[in-house]
């Protein structure tokens, strides 16, 4: 079976930039999770740990 999700697999300078990117565009979180195959705690984590903007829609 596949893996679901990138658990315990470091993020690559190109999701960085993806994540970055769909902050800066309102995308949803569980959106941005979909598109990297990160859980939605993972996408949130990395958020808070760059310093993007926590006053987002978590939906």
């Amino acid at each position: 079976m596949a893996q679901l999700t990138r658990h315990g697999q470091p993020w690559s300078k190109k999701e960085i930039a993806l994540l970055k990117e769909h902050y800066r565009k309102g995308t949803l979180h569980r959106l941005i999770a979909a598109k990297l195959n990160r859980t939605l705690v993972a996408v949130e984590s990395k958020a808070m740990e760059l310093g993007l903007s926590s006053q987002r829609k978590k939906k």
